[in-house]
């Protein structure tokens, strides 16, 4: 939305790379051929990769952008739109880059508390979000790290009641039985980020998406660098989106989630519902050190989160080793 852009941005034109057919192409001081194709820059707006994430979305090109994985299209939100100074406000807990980045920004990083680390009061965060004077609203949904799904409602309800840019990261949200679907085209304060890292099992190449009306898409391309996302990741995205494999993943990882759920109440565990690719859980400290030890890899939180614990969806035969690794640790401590 226009009156939210940073002041300096709002008559700032993007970089602009014509894309021409040509025979001899010596405009842009590339080096001469030793791989093949790879001394070319890369297509600047990832043109391929916007039409048939275009046709898969329902979506015109326009209201695409493509990035080098989700996390460079949060920074460009913030460069677009947050003043030195200003207030992101976001969840707790939540994904910590969000905070990280604000202060990478200059920005004043805030958080409204979940219930019981699930339930967000829609009510409580709507005024919480006025009253803190946000310019930008991030919201991981599903969130990262308990899994919780927040009803699409919920989102909305928010998106048109506050007075600040609103961007939804959905990084797992094809593991969630909501659509791929959104607003943007009717609400002007609202991106929606999504990513190949996950359901896609592409994070080696760091690729992501933003779906945007594009009014918003066009403001953000002014803060976006040239040729931002290189040639391998265009062309691996290009073949991701016209291959099954993805559905087949997501089909196992939902599957393996509900069994990894039930092993893990049988063990004495309470794990979150999730509707994302790992379950999040409380459990004695030290469990990812003794796991470490047995060459089982989890993620262990501190600070507030400490004793909380976080394991991706593998393999059955990965899910498998972490569960025989979980019972040793367990009668070794018993």
């Amino acid at each position: 939305m226009y009156k939210y852009l940073r002041e300096e941005i709002k008559n700032l034109k993007a970089y602009d790379v014509k894309e021409r057919e040509y025979r001899v192409k010596l405009d842009a001081n590339e080096g001469i051929e030793w791989l093949e194709g790879l001394n070319r820059y890369p297509v600047d707006r990832s043109d391929r990769l916007r039409d048939l994430l275009a046709q898969r979305l329902g979506k015109d090109p326009d209201e695409l952008l493509v990035g080098n994985g989700s996390s460079e299209l949060i920074e460009l939100a913030m460069k677009a739109y947050l003043e030195a100074g200003e207030t992101v406000v976001s969840i707790s807990p939540t994904f910590s880059m969000y905070r990280i980045f604000t202060i990478i920004h200059k920005g004043r990083y805030v958080d409204y508390p979940l219930q019981d680390m699930e339930r967000l009061d829609v009510d409580g965060f709507i005024e919480f979000v006025e009253q803190s004077g946000a310019k930008l609203v991030i919201i991981s949904n599903p969130n990262n790290p308990t899994g919780t799904l927040f009803p699409r409602e919920d989102i909305m309800r928010i998106v048109k009641a506050v007075h600040a840019m609103v961007v939804l990261d959905e990084a797992y949200i094809e593991f969630s039985d909501l659509p791929l679907v959104d607003e943007t085209r009717d609400n002007l304060n609202l991106v929606v980020l999504r990513t190949f890292s996950k359901a896609m099992a592409l994070a080696g190449i760091r690729l992501g998406y933003m779906v945007g009306n594009r009014e918003i898409i066009d403001y953000i391309n002014r803060v976006r660098s040239p040729y931002n996302v290189n040639v391998l990741s265009q062309e691996l995205g290009t073949k991701a989106l016209t291959s099954d494999q993805s559905r087949a993943s997501i089909g196992m990882v939902r599957s393996e989630r509900e069994r990894m759920k039930r092993e893990l109440e049988k063990r004495g565990f309470k794990p979150f519902e999730s509707h994302t690719n790992f379950l999040f859980f409380p459990a004695k400290e030290g469990l990812d050190d003794a796991l470490a030890k047995r060459g089982i890899m989890i993620r262990g939180f501190g600070g507030e989160l400490e004793g909380y614990f976080r394991v991706t969806i593998g393999t059955p035969e990965e899910n498998d080793a972490v569960l025989e690794a979980i019972e040793e640790v367990q009668n070794e401590r018993s």
